[in-house]
């Protein structure tokens, strides 16, 4: 295991944590990489048709309603996978 891997969260952020001249947090700086997977994780980077989509999918799961989704098998067919 690395250094890297064996640090926590919390190690990390106050590593790459920049302060003002007041000692008051500013800024982190995080790997472009890191930052990619926090958008992505998090949705942020969805318009606002597919947070709709999501919403909307989630009720109709939550509703038993099927019939607007198909099974694993028929979307690596409509795929071509």
């Amino acid at each position: 295991m690395s250094y890297l891997d064996a640090m926590t969260a919390e190690a990390l952020l106050e590593e790459n944590v920049r302060y003002d001249r007041g000692g008051n947090p500013v800024e982190v700086v995080i790997p472009y990489a890191d930052f990619i997977d926090f958008i992505e994780s998090y949705g942020l980077d969805l318009s606002d048709t597919e947070k709709s989509n999501i919403r909307e999918a989630r009720t109709d799961i939550k509703s038993k309603h099927f019939e607007n989704f198909v099974s694993a098998e028929e979307a690596k067919r409509q795929l071509g996978i």
